[in-house]
């Protein structure tokens, strides 16, 4: 998944679980990689050099998408926000055609 654990891993866990949830991460990371790596050899004879990084884009299209729809923006958000955040509930907005919550409506 490239950056997308380091930048995540830094902006999304509370002070408190920061370093159980960055062990976490590295170690998922470095298991996908491992995965790739172990997997690169057998796959490029099954499939072709051109099959075995169509399959790797096809994976790293559907982290993009699960990303983008999943993970909640914190641009602009100091760690405090983002906790505050996170401890309401966040709710992924799935479907792009919710309006988004307005105060009101957190309030309830």
């Amino acid at each position: 998944m490239g950056t997308a654990p380091w930048i995540v891993n830094s902006e999304i866990y509370p002070l408190r679980y920061r370093g159980v949830g960055g062990g976490i991460v590295v170690v998922s990371n470095w298991m996908s990689n491992l995965i790739v790596s172990e997997t690169f050899l057998t796959l490029t004879e099954a499939l072709g050099f051109s099959g075995t990084f169509l399959l790797f884009a096809g994976f790293s299209f559907l982290g993009l998408v699960t990303i983008f729809f999943l993970v909640p923006g914190t641009k602009g958000l100091q760690f405090e926000e983002v906790e505050k955040m996170l401890e309401k509930g966040f709710k992924p907005n799935i479907c792009c055609c919710n309006k988004p919550a307005t105060d009101e409506e957190d309030s309830k």
